[in-house]
C-alpha cells in the first residue's frame, strides 16, 4: 500500500517540459565541445541521461532556484520570429532554407559527450509478439439481446479510438501485438479470428498496433511503425528512435479491415503517414489521424525526404505536396502536425491531408472543428518589452491573445539572415511565461481546411481543456512562468534561474477566427487544473493544492464569461462526467487537509443550481490510490441509465452502482493477476472484464463470475 502510494505521489511531481526544452536548447548553444560527430540511426539511447538531467534541473528550479555558468553571447534572432502571420505557397526549397536555419549547431550528444556511452544501440522493441491463430467462427451462438456499452469520449457523434471496442455481439481486442474477435453470447465465448498486427502493408517493417475503432463492417487498426533496418521500402532509416522504453516511431499506419465475416478479416488498405501518433477521431465513416512529424537529422536540400513529411500507400513512399503544407506562426521546433481524412470504406484512396510547419500535443474535434494546441512559451523582460531573442517553444507577446492570423494565400516567405543582435555586459532579467498556441481546422466530410491559428496563456491539462458551443470555444488553462537573469557577457556569463510567479489559472473564450471575446484569469492562486467538463453554457473546472475548488463558470454571454460558485472540499477530481439533468460525476482522489493523498475517490455534485454546488454522495476508497482512469477517460464505464460505474484500480477492477437514495455501491471487486490494460464493458445483463490475456464474464445479477477466456 505503501509503494502504491509512494509511487502516486512521486507521479504528480512533473517538471515544465517547456523549460526542460529550454535548458536543453540553452545547454546546446555552449560553445565548448568537439566538431559534431556523424548521426548513427537508432543510437539514440544517450538521450536517457540527459533528459533526467533536465528534469533535475526543472525540479530545482521548482524549488528555489538554479545557478548556471554558460557562454551568455546571443546568435543573431531567429529567422522564424519574421514569420508573424500562416504562410501558404511555400516551396520545397523555401522549407529547406528554414528547416536548416533551425539546426542547432550542437546537440546534446556533443554536451554530454563524456559519460554517453556512444556505442550503446537503441533496441528494436521489446513487447511480447504472439503469432496470429485464426479460428473457425461457426458456432451456433444466438444474437445477444439488449443494449451495450460504448467507449467513453468526449463529443457526442465523434468516436475516439480504443484498445477493446464491442458493436453488441462480438468483443475486439489488442493484446500483445494481436487483434482477437470474440463471439459472445452471455456465459458463451468464443474466439473466431485472430490477427497479426505486427507487419505493415506488403513491407518487411514491423509495426505495433496502437488502438482501434469498429464501425459496421470495418474494423481500422492505428499502428506505430518501426523500421526494420534491412528492409528498403521507402521508411528512412532515421526516422525512428527509442528513447528508453517510450518509442518514437517515423510512420503511423491504419489498416483497415473487412469484418463482415468475423471469421476471416480481409485486410483492405494499410495507409500510412510520417509522424509518431499524436491521436485520431471517427466522425461517420471519416477516419481523422493525426501525427507529429520531427526531424532529428540534417536535411539534405537535394533530398526532400531529409526534411518533408510522407504519405505511404501500400508500404510506397511520397512526399506530401507543397500545396497542402502550410508555416504557422513563428514556428520554435523542426516538427510538422500531419493531418489526413481517410474512408474506411474506400482507405486507398484519402480525402485529403494537410501538414502544418509547428508541433502539436493535444487534440479537440467534434463533427465540424479540430483544434490542434501545442505548449510554448513568451518571454518579457522585467520593463515589459518584449525580447527580440526567443527560445524554444517561444511566441511572441503580441501574437499571445491578439489578433489571430487565418490561412490565405501569401508570397514565399524571405528567410534572407538578419543583424546579429548585440547584448551589453549589464544584468538583463527575463520573464517566460507559459503559452498555448493553438491551430483550427474545417471538417466537412473529410475535406481538411486549414482555417485559423491564435493562441492563449497558459497549458492544457488535456483534451477536455477544450470545447466549442455555438460557434464560440472555451478554453481553461494553468499559467505559470520563471525568470532568468542573465549577467555579463561571452564565456564568463552567468544564467540565475528562479521560479516567476508561481501558477495561476484562467478560462478563455475564443471565436472562429480564435481571437480572444472574453476571460476570466489569476484563479486559485499556486494550484494548477486537475479536470475540466464543459455542459451547454456551464464550464467547471477542479483546481487543487490542498482542497479542491469546483469552480462553475456562466459562460452564456462568451464576451462576458463569470465564475458562479466554488465548491472546496477536500481531495480531487481527476475526471468529470456529467451523469444526468443536475448530476456532475467526478472521479479523483481523496486528500488529507495538509493535501496529503490518502485513496481514491468517488463523487456525485448537484449541479442543479450553479450558484450554490454541492457536494451530494461520495465514497472514499482507503485501499487503492491508482488507476488509469485517473488519467485515460476510456477506462472508465459511466452509465446513467443502469447506474453504473466501473474502472481499473490496481491490480483490481471495481464496479460501483449509484442511486440518488444511497449514493455509492460496491457490486463487484475483480481480481486479476496480470490485470493490466483493463477495460470494461457490458452487452445485456452481462458485464465482461478484459485485460491483456483473458476476458472474463459476470452476471450484473449481483456479479457472479459466470465464464473466463484465454486470449
Amino acid at each position: 500500500m505503501f509503494r502504491d502510494k509512494y509511487r502516486l505521489d512521486n507521479e504528480k511531481i512533473v517538471p515544465d517540459r517547456a523549460l526542460i526544452k529550454y535548458l536543453s536548447v540553452r545547454m546546446a548553444q555552449t560553445e565548448a565541445g568537439a566538431a559534431i560527430p556523424s548521426e548513427k540511426p537508432h543510437s539514440r539511447r544517450w538521450l536517457r541521461p540527459v533528459f533526467a538531467m533536465a528534469a533535475c534541473f526543472a525540479l530545482l528550479i521548482s524549488v528555489g532556484g538554479l545557478y548556471l555558468n554558460f557562454n551568455t553571447s546571443r546568435d543573431k534572432p531567429s529567422i522564424t520570429d519574421k514569420i508573424t502571420e500562416v504562410k501558404t505557397g511555400v516551396t520545397y526549397s523555401d522549407l529547406y532554407e528554414l528547416i536548416k536555419s533551425m539546426e542547432p549547431k550542437k546537440d546534446l550528444r556533443d554536451i554530454f559527450g563524456g559519460f554517453i556511452n556512444e556505442n550503446e544501440k537503441a533496441t528494436a522493441n521489446n513487447a511480447e509478439i504472439a503469432p496470429g491463430s485464426a479460428k473457425n467462427g461457426s458456432a451456433d451462438l444466438k444474437s445477444n439481446q439488449g443494449d451495450h456499452s460504448k467507449t467513453n469520449t468526449q463529443v457526442k457523434g465523434v468516436d475516439e479510438a480504443d484498445i477493446v471496442k464491442t458493436d453488441g455481439k462480438y468483443i475486439y481486442t489488442l493484446t500483445k501485438g494481436n487483434l482477437a474477435i470474440i463471439r459472445v453470447q452471455g456465459s458463451q465465448m468464443l474466439k473466431v479470428a485472430s490477427v497479426d498486427c505486427t507487419k505493415f502493408a506488403d513491407t518487411d517493417n514491423e509495426s505495433y498496433p496502437a488502438e482501434m475503432y469498429v464501425i459496421g463492417d470495418r474494423l481500422v487498426i492505428v499502428k506505430n511503425v518501426f523500421d526494420n533496418a534491412d528492409s528498403n521500402n521507402g521508411i528512412a532509416k532515421s526516422e525512428m528512435y527509442v528513447y528508453d522504453t517510450m518509442y518514437r516511431t517515423g510512420v503511423t499506419s491504419t489498416a483497415v479491415y473487412d469484418i463482415s465475416d468475423r471469421s476471416n478479416p480481409k485486410l483492405l488498405g494499410d495507409p500510412g503517414q510520417s509522424g509518431s501518433y499524436l491521436s485520431s477521431r471517427m466522425v461517420g465513416k471519416t477516419l481523422y489521424l493525426i501525427t507529429n512529424y520531427t526531424i532529428y537529422e540534417k536535411a539534405k536540400k537535394n533530398d526532400p525526404e531529409t526534411y518533408i513529411p510522407r504519405l505511404f500507400d501500400n508500404g510506397k513512399a511520397r512526399t506530401i505536396d507543397t500545396d497542402d503544407i502550410i508555416i504557422s506562426i513563428q514556428p520554435q521546433q523542426r516538427q510538422y502536425v500531419v493531418v489526413t481524412a481517410i474512408n474506411v470504406d474506400e482507405p486507398n484512396e484519402r480525402i485529403s491531408s494537410k501538414t502544418v510547419f509547428g508541433c502539436g500535443s493535444t487534440l479537440y474535434a467534434n463533427t465540424e472543428n479540430m483544434l490542434i494546441a501545442s505548449s510554448a512559451q513568451k518571454s518579457i523582460k522585467t520593463d515589459g518589452t518584449t525580447v527580440n531573442k526567443t527560445t524554444a517553444g517561444t511566441v511572441s507577446e503580441d501574437n499571445v491573445g491578439g489578433q489571430s492570423k487565418i490561412a490565405k494565400p501569401t508570397n514565399a516567405p524571405d528567410y534572407s539572415s538578419s543583424e546579429t543582435t548585440r547584448i551589453s555586459d549589464s544584468t538583463q532579467t527575463v520573464t517566460y511565461t507559459s503559452v498555448t498556441n493553438l491551430m483550427r481546422f474545417s471538417l466537412n466530410d473529410g475535406q481538411i481546411e486549414f482555417a485559423a491559428s491564435g493562441s492563449v496563456p497558459g497549458n492544457l491539462l488535456n483534451q477536455f481543456s477544450m470545447d466549442e458551443y455555438m460557434d464560440v470555444f472555451r478554453i481553461v488553462t494553468t499559467v505559470n512562468s520563471y525568470s532568468e537573469t542573465r549577467k555579463g557577457n561571452g564565456a564568463n556569463g552567468t544564467v540565475t534561474m528562479l521560479p516567476g510567479g508561481g501558477t495561476t489559472n484562467a478560462l478563455y473564450t475564443l471565436n472562429q477566427r480564435l481571437e480572444i471575446i472574453g476571460r476570466i484569469e489569476n484563479v486559485a492562486k499556486d494550484e494548477r487544473v486537475y479536470s475540466v467538463r464543459f455542459t451547454g453554457d456551464i464550464g467547471y473546472f477542479v483546481t487543487f493544492r490542498q482542497v479542491d475548488p469546483l469552480f462553475a463558470v456562466d459562460l452564456s454571454d462568451p464576451a462576458k464569461p463569470k465564475i458562479l460558485s466554488a465548491l472546496k472540499i477536500p481531495g480531487f477530481s481527476d475526471y468529470l462526467h456529467p451523469y444526468s439533468d443536475g448530476l456532475l460525476f467526478g472521479f479523483g482522489h481523496n486528500a488529507n487537509e495538509q493535501g496529503g493523498i490518502n485513496g481514491l475517490k468517488l463523487s456525485m455534485f448537484d449541479v442543479s443550481d450553479p450558484t450554490d454546488v454541492s457536494e451530494k454522495h461520495k465514497l472514499i476508497i482507503s485501499d487503492a490510490y491508482w488507476s488509469e482512469a485517473s488519467y485515460n477517460h476510456k477506462a472508465i464505464v459511466v452509465s446513467p441509465t443502469r447506474g453504473l460505474i466501473a474502472f481499473p484500480c490496481d491490480s483490481r477492477y471495481l464496479i460501483f452502482e449509484y442511486s440518488d437514495d444511497v449514493g455509492f455501491i460496491k457490486v463487484g471487486e475483480i481480481y486479476n493477476d496480470s490485470g493490466y490494460n483493463q477495460r470494461g464493458l457490458y452487452i445485456g445483463n452481462v458485464f465482461y472484464v478484459c485485460s491483456n490475456d483473458r476476458i472474463s464474464a459476470y452476471s450484473m445479477d449481483g456479479y457472479i463470475h459466470l465464464a473466463t477466456i484465454m486470449i
